[in-house]
């Protein structure tokens, strides 16, 4: 990832703020954000968790106070709300114990949930390019480029920054609502669903609609540029001018951000917008190749419908299968969903998948159980014919008689390991095995103190079947066993490990 692709710990944080609105409780802390919000007065004040409780019930929700104040820590947490540090006056225990938190708003949560207010109230509708805005820009430029040096200097700060700022909302209106249009327009441009009808229609006024923006724009932008060219010059004192007097600086001592335009950089997305820059084209020139764009994929679409192209759009027939599905009753709805996707329940896989030496019971979960490997040819024909030829048989003699030549040398090695335990017979102190003979003694040792299924208690013993002897193992306080062997040392402490006959086990006992 190269730097400039990842975010600073800064802004992830500032990221934060948005998760309420996509988590499970987003209606909840929609409606909380609401209260604070809503009205004007609200961005000053701040509530306790009582008061937003009360709020919500007024609209209908039904939240309990303690899990409004669980709802408004998270706020607190992601940014969106700030504690109050105004105190309050309490009356009773119980009023301070439900007012002691009050929250407020910050600047965060307020941008964040502005945008998301501006989000759940957008609709997929046309909006058409604020081409009247045009008339107003060249007018608000050419106020401000028939300025000298000196009716700068005598100018009004707040009456020229006011002009600026005009300019400027002028021309963020009219970039916003082109970027709207061609949004809209690119999506109806891709759609193979419309009829002759609804295409006509459209197409008349489309056409017509981007004639006139063309023109508008073809009218507007050499007159733009011209004069936008002879104020350039004068934008540092212009900015300079409008900013003078007496500024809001905030608690941090900087100077407070004001309206677009009043900084000299500001003007580079105006000047890139009408004039262009080096290497690149205006993106007002821009605007009018998409609109030829646009013409042109206008006519594809008409030639796709004129021609009846093999191109086909299921937008109308998934439109109206969703709509029998929603007017469907349960049992319709399962039969129309095997008619129209051909998926049918488990019962009717007829393909015996489990392998016969280890099968897989028909309790076990779809989730849990190994896939099943379906042959190529049943998944993507649905017959388990098999066409051509048989192939030629596998021959595993050679693989079943080296397992089985491994299975008997393991045996014999473990044979071996169990004569060499049993030459030990009686109390094993320090004694001297082999790698094999250990690890068998280690394997009988284990066994025999899970099948005991508890720990040993002084006097208590563990037994191992050893084939007609067996290692007994008891807790022995002060006793020792030592297993020496080339893999290293192995102590036990206050365990007694034992090694005898089966056959006194029996004299014992009886």
């Amino acid at each position: 990832m190269t730097p400039g692709a990842s975010l600073t710990h800064a802004e992830r944080v500032r990221l934060e703020a948005l998760r309420y609105a996509t988590g499970e409780e987003s209606a909840t802390y929609v409606a909380i954000m609401r209260t604070f919000t809503g009205e004007i007065s609200g961005l000053l004040s701040d509530q306790s968790a009582s008061e937003v409780a009360e709020r919500l019930a007024e609209l209908g929700i039904e939240v309990d106070r303690e899990t409004v104040d669980d709802r408004l820590s998270y706020l607190v947490e992601h940014g969106n709300l700030a504690r109050s540090p105004r105190e309050t006056e309490a009356r009773s225990l119980r009023e301070y114990l439900q007012n002691r938190a009050r929250y407020q708003l910050t600047q965060r949560g307020e941008l964040v949930h502005r945008f998301v207010e501006e989000l759940l109230g957008h609709t997929e509708s046309a909006r058409e390019v604020s081409t009247e805005m045009l008339g107003g820009i060249l007018h608000g430029l050419t106020a401000l480029a028939a300025l000298d040096g000196e009716a700068i200097e005598a100018a009004d700060p707040e009456t020229l920054a006011r002009d600026i700022g005009t300019v400027f909302a002028q021309f963020e209106r009219l970039v916003s609502s082109t970027r709207d249009f061609y949004t809209y327009l690119s999506q109806v441009l891709v759609r193979y669903d419309l009829d002759r009808a609804e295409f006509a229609v459209f197409k008349t006024a489309l056409l017509d609609y981007l004639q006139r923006f063309v023109d508008e724009i073809a009218r507007h932008m050499p007159q733009i540029a011209d004069v936008l060219g002879r104020v350039e010059s004068n934008v540092p004192a212009l900015c300079a001018r409008a900013n003078a007097g007496q500024r809001l600086r905030g608690v941090d001592g900087e100077v407070a951000r004001r309206s677009a335009g009043l900084d000299p950089a500001d003007w580079a997305s105006l000047h890139a917008w009408f004039i262009g820059g080096a290497g690149r084209d205006s993106d007002a020139a821009g605007v009018r190749r998409l609109a030829t764009d646009a013409m042109r994929a206008l006519l594809v679409n008409l030639r796709r419908i004129a021609t009846g192209g093999r191109e086909q759009s299921r937008y109308a027939d998934l439109l109206t299968l969703a709509r029998w599905f929603a007017e469907a009753d349960d049992d319709t709805a399962h039969a129309l969903w095997a008619a129209a996707f051909g998926l049918y329940s488990c019962r009717h896989l007829a393909f015996v998948a489990d392998d016969d030496a280890d099968p897989i019971p028909p309790t076990a979960s779809w989730w849990r159980t190994p896939v099943a490997d379906v042959p190529v040819a049943l998944r993507r024909t649905g017959a388990r014919a098999v066409r051509g030829r048989a192939g030629r048989r596998e021959d595993y003699a050679a693989a079943k008689a080296a397992r089985i030549a491994e299975r008997e040398r393991a045996e014999e090695r473990r044979a071996a390991a169990l004569a060499e335990i049993r030459a030990h017979a009686g109390q094993l102190g320090t004694v001297r095995l082999s790698d094999e003979a250990r690890a068998v003694l280690l394997g009988l040792y284990s066994r025999a103190l899970v099948e005991r299924g508890r720990p040993l208690a002084a006097g208590e013993v563990a037994r191992a079947d050893l084939g007609g002897w067996e290692l007994t193992v008891c807790r022995a306080p002060g006793a020792g066993t030592t297993i020496v062997s080339p893999a290293g040392r192995l102590e036990l402490h206050d365990l007694a490990l034992t090694v005898r006959e089966a056959e006194y086990q029996q004299r014992e006992t009886g």
